[in-house]
């Protein structure tokens, strides 16, 4: 039971990530760089490096310039020096940045109501809580992997 648990998480991960990917690459983003855009939208103007702490997931730095640079390229965001730190760059939305924030959260919210699609709100509950503990027993340090 415990393996084929497993594999439906593999599953489910799997298949939640290849509809965000092909709704996100509708609208103009690649996976992750919508995140980016979320935060940027709550605090323009924040470093890379604020942007990895204020990252929900195990993201480096590396990967955020890499997403920041893509973005830059596609002109959904702009880099300016840090005037109290010439060493660091802040990075802003730019206009089209902006005009992609309602259709990314519609894709986030459709993804949600999709991936819930068939239950009902009690269930829907449950599993939520669901998953709450199962990541919690994930990262836990409790015990080594």
């Amino acid at each position: 039971m415990n393996e084929e648990i497993s594999y439906q998480i593999i599953l489910l991960a799997h298949a939640h990530h290849q509809w965000a990917e092909e709704a996100l690459n509708r609208i103009g983003l690649y996976t992750s760089q919508e995140h980016i855009l979320f935060l940027l939208w709550k605090e323009d103007g924040l470093t890379a490096t604020q942007l990895v702490a204020r990252f929900n997931a195990n993201v480096g730095l590396a990967t955020i310039v890499k997403s920041i640079q893509r973005m830059e390229r596609a002109g959904i965001v702009v880099r300016r020096p840090d005037p109290a730190d010439r060493r660091a760059s802040r990075v802003y939305l730019t206009e089209r940045g902006r005009s992609l924030y309602e259709p990314a959260l519609q894709v986030w919210h459709d993804l949600a109501e999709r991936t819930v699609r068939g239950m009902t709100e009690i269930e829907q509950v449950l599993f939520y809580r669901l998953i709450q503990q199962a990541v919690a027993n994930l990262v836990s340090d409790d015990d080594e992997p």
